[in-house]
């Protein structure tokens, strides 16, 4: 004879929709983020006619912040170092590996190919997300801690015009000329280190360089670089813009949004390479 175990409905129901939230609340965020990134895109005409002074004023913070490297510095220093420590570490690593197979000077196309389609957008995004991005996430996070963001709902200013596409047009338009600094001094560290440990003349590897190198890779990378810093600046914005829980809770969305802004960056790095180049590499060794 076996005892039935009686289980009351209101505690199966209560346990179901508890289910039921914690499978729905990622979908549920996305959605909410998704609306979040275009109200950010729609308004960016309203940013630049009425809030050009605040653009303005951002797009030299995100550039240089106080003048420091390190503590409260701005986005260039960043990029520059990260562009000169990847553009070292191409070329140790691909002429070490080539060397071996006495082409050793045929570190140039790697060089042309690994650090314009891959390497140097991902630092510039990485040194937005480090600099510009957690720092959004900070204001906006404290702002709307302290109450700020709902004062200038109730005094009629637009909260995400005035606080977020002024950052993320500020991040883009900073973005093309420090990815472009990056880029060259990526090249140029990877010739330099090639040509220290090869100790002979720069002219095959120029010769390898120029000759997998294209103005369409350039124009590819850019634009993910673009895009990539987009969608790492909304997704910071967005965590600092709906933080709570009082200083802790800045702090946690700060983990968050930096978590996030790479998590989604490398996922759509690859999406994009596979689009752009799947098809057409753009890399010829014969006719």
């Amino acid at each position: 004879m076996t005892v039935s175990t009686y289980l009351p409905l209101a505690p199966i129901a209560g346990r179901l929709v508890r289910l039921h939230r914690r499978a729905t609340k990622p979908i549920i965020r996305l959605g909410h983020m998704l609306v979040f990134f275009f109200r950010a895109v729609v308004a960016v005409p309203i940013a630049l006619r009425q809030y050009r002074g605040e653009f303005l004023r951002l797009l030299s913070n995100i550039t240089w912040g106080n003048g420091s490297l390190v503590v409260g510095g701005g986005t260039a220093g960043v990029a520059l170092v990260l562009g000169m420590t990847v553009g070292a570490l191409v070329g140790i690593e691909g002429y070490n590996f080539l060397d071996l197979l006495g082409l050793g000077p045929a570190t140039g196309f790697v060089s042309s190919l690994i650090n314009t389609r891959e390497l140097a957008p991902l630092m510039v995004s990485l040194a937005f997300a480090m600099q510009g991005g957690c720092r959004f996430t900070a204001q906006l996070g404290s702002m709307r801690i302290a109450e700020e963001i709902d004062a200038m709902e109730s005094i009629a200013i637009r909260p995400i015009p005035f606080l977020v596409t002024t950052r993320l047009i500020a991040s883009v338009i900073a973005m093309i000329p420090l990815y472009a600094a990056c880029l060259a001094v990526s090249y140029l560290t990877t010739q330099v280190v090639v040509g220290i440990s090869s100790g002979g003349s720069t002219g095959s590897y120029l010769h390898y360089f120029s000759l997998m190198l294209a103005g369409k890779d350039i124009v590819y990378s850019l634009f993910k670089a673009v895009i990539f810093v987009w969608i790492a600046s909304t997704i910071q914005c967005y965590y600092g813009f709906y933080a709570s829980g009082g200083p802790e809770g800045v702090g946690v969305a700060a983990g968050h949004g930096m978590r996030a802004s790479i998590t989604v960056v490398i996922m759509v790095n690859m999406l994009l390479t596979m689009a752009l180049w799947g098809a057409d590499a753009g890399a010829r060794f014969g006719g």
